[in-house]
């Protein structure tokens, strides 16, 4: 930016002075500190909205580019982050990142255990499994079945059934199905008999 003065004798003689300012953009934007929050799900990683409203070093408001979504998320935890770049007109620029760090530490909820009382051992049937999902709402596949931890004896007891839902987390939780067997209708040996001899 340029200013001229010209200084003129009564003659008509002149001479220039010139002051000149080189404008030089040095001292980039600053986005100020980054932020972040823990939550249990990918799907509670929403895109933030309170972003901050960041001018260059001289005043003027900058629009920022982005987000550009990153981290190292996969499948289950990890880190989602949104990334806005804030660059002035000389091209100097700040990254504002906002990470989630995913964090699934509610473990799945496979309800009240169960179970019921049957008269023999083949009543005893594999019970059908409630359907659980983990607490971010997907299916989890229970493993298990048949346990020796009743105390069946052959004729009466229990027979327990347990299966253990883990979500990828590694959280778990299982559902136990317990058969009470209790034979309770006893043996009918049939109409008695009998014959008249001599």
């Amino acid at each position: 930016i340029v200013y001229r003065y010209t200084y003129t004798d009564c003659a008509g003689n002149s001479d220039d002075w010139v002051y000149t300012y080189t404008v030089d953009l040095t001292i980039g934007p600053d986005a100020g500190a980054d932020a972040g929050s823990t939550v249990e799900c990918e799907a509670d990683a929403v895109e933030p909205t309170d972003i901050p409203v960041i001018s260059d070093h001289c005043g003027n408001l900058i629009t920022p580019s982005g987000p550009v979504v990153g981290g190292t998320y996969e499948d289950c935890e990890g880190t989602i982050t949104y990334t806005w770049t804030y660059t002035d007109c000389a091209g100097n620029s700040d990254d504002w990142v906002y990470t989630y760090t995913v964090d699934l530490t509610i473990g799945p909820d496979a309800g009240a255990d169960a179970g019921s009382t049957v008269e023999c051992e083949a009543d005893a049937v594999e019970p059908t499994p409630p359907q659980v999902t983990d607490h971010c709402g997907n299916p989890i596949t229970p493993t298990g079945g048949l346990t020796t931890e009743g105390d069946y004896d052959g004729c009466e007891g229990t027979i327990v059934y347990r299966y253990t839902y883990t979500d990828c987390a590694d959280n778990s939780d299982d559902w136990v199905y317990t058969y009470t067997v209790d034979l309770t209708i006893g043996p009918d040996a049939g109409a008695d008999a009998g014959s008249t001899v001599e």
